[in-house]
């Protein structure tokens, strides 16, 4: 379902690939004035010192977040009147890589290519930097992420108050799929460091961070985050768009045809560990023969999506496990399967379940996350990435009479109504930048 802004929201796209230019994204952007500020001696005295600080503190497993909030500051105040493209090419700069590279015992070996590699990187992912600072009150960055910068910058040169809210945490997300990729020591070193650096730098000068879950915290507390800062808000779905059948009981694939259901609903990428569900579903389908496992979601990542199509085939699966693709509703998807899973390997607060639970029906989830927090039931978690527990979850709940798993699902939606409800949610954030407008004003 595509998402109507409302006419007091103004979306600016920062595209971190495909173009080069700022006056690109920016058209206010005043690109001949840029360049020609841009001089060897501007790029010398405004640009290369704090871009040497942020270099110095990516080389380093453990940081100086104060600093890494500096340097990232200084590289937006330079942005604002320099082109931050033409101060990257500066010879300068990827020589100051280089050097810094090969005086590290670790990146001794690297070459003069891969360190003019890493610096384009870099620029990339510091184009969130060019945008202009808006006329606001508060800033709210949705991640410790590079969509973070703007904020940071707001807050450490104009004093705007930062609101950080944390769905996954992304620095483990990000670490784990550097685990995963075919990369280089150096890619896989640099750019951990890096991610680990800006969300300690984001932790460091928010006013506040607001995760989904607790289990969030952990992490948060542990990359340096104060507790005083931490507000938990959980995520919050309609209850009346995500709402059991007319009956007030959710149909269930018990009701119109024989075949015991499970519905998977989300996007189609390594960390929703779809391949784990098919794994066990295959272990499933030896107990239950008619099972039918529908999958719902688009293919965010293609290489892994034909992966698990591919999986499915080699398996034999085919006439257990349909993809479905996208669907514009995921209520009905709920409504019409016995029993929705969760096989993720990494999650904040997912969606996914708590709408499936306002919908009624009995949910089967891996232990990730603040999965647990939403459930509150131990029976309903599975291991991650341990397909035969998350097989011995579904089959436990497919086993029980339909009454029960009933009973099971009117006994989720009545959590989720009480703790998890978009108004609640709302209410909650609009206090926190009410608060915050009063500390300064």
């Amino acid at each position: 379902m595509m998402y109507r802004l409302p006419p007091n929201a103004v979306v600016l796209p920062v595209p971190l690939w495909g173009l080069d230019l700022v006056e690109e994204y920016v058209p206010s952007s005043h690109g001949v004035s840029r360049r020609r500020l841009t001089t060897p001696a501007a790029i010398g005295t405004r640009f290369l010192p704090p871009f040497e600080l942020l270099l110095d503190q990516i080389l380093v497993a453990v940081g100086q977040p104060a600093d890494v909030a500096e340097a990232l500051a200084d590289i937006a105040r330079f942005a604002d009147s320099h082109d931050l493209r033409r101060a990257m090419q500066d010879e300068r700069v990827w020589t100051l890589v280089h050097q810094r590279l090969l005086a590290n015992s670790l990146y001794r070996h690297v070459k003069l290519g891969e360190a003019i590699g890493l610096a384009r990187s870099l620029y990339r992912y510091l184009l969130p930097l060019t945008i202009p600072i808006p006329d606001v009150d508060v800033v709210h960055a949705s991640a410790a992420a590079f969509c973070v910068l703007p904020a940071l910058a707001a807050k450490v040169r104009l004093g705007i108050p930062l609101v950080l809210t944390e769905h996954g945490i992304y620095v483990r997300e990000r670490i784990l799929e550097l685990v995963r990729k075919d990369a280089s020591t150096l890619e896989k070193v640099m750019f951990s460091n890096l991610y680990r650096a800006i969300a300690q730098a984001a932790y460091h000068v928010a006013d506040l961070v607001a995760p989904v879950c607790r289990y969030n915290v952990r992490w948060e507390t542990e990359l340096g985050l104060a507790p005083r800062k931490i507000r938990v808000i959980y995520n919050g779905v309609d209850p009346d768009r995500f709402s059991p059948g007319a009956d007030g009981v959710s149909s269930g694939a018990g009701a119109g045809e024989r075949r015991p259901t499970v519905a998977w609903v989300g996007r189609i990428q390594p960390l929703k560990d779809l391949l784990n569900l098919i794994r066990a579903i295959r272990i499933v389908s030896r107990s239950l023969p008619d099972v039918l496992c529908e999958i719902f979601g688009p293919d965010s990542d293609p290489t892994y999506a034909a992966q698990c199509r591919e999986a499915v085939k080699a398996a034999g699966l085919g006439e257990t496990i349909r993809f479905e693709g996208p669907t514009t509703d995921t209520a009905r998807a709920y409504r019409e399967a016995d029993l929705v899973v969760l096989s993720s390997m990494s999650e904040g607060f997912p969606y996914t379940v708590v709408e499936a639970m306002m919908c009624a029906r009995p949910v089967v989830a891996t232990d990730v996350g603040g999965v647990s927090e939403a459930l509150d039931d131990e029976s309903l978690l599975a291991e991650p990435q341990n397909a035969a527990s998350l097989a011995d979850a579904i089959l436990r709940q497919l086993g029980r009479p339909r009454s029960e798993r009933e009973a099971l699902g009117a006994r989720l939606r009545q959590r989720a109504v009480a703790n998890f409800t978009e108004r609640r949610f709302l209410s909650s954030y609009d206090d926190l930048y009410r608060e915050l407008d009063v500390r300064v004003h």
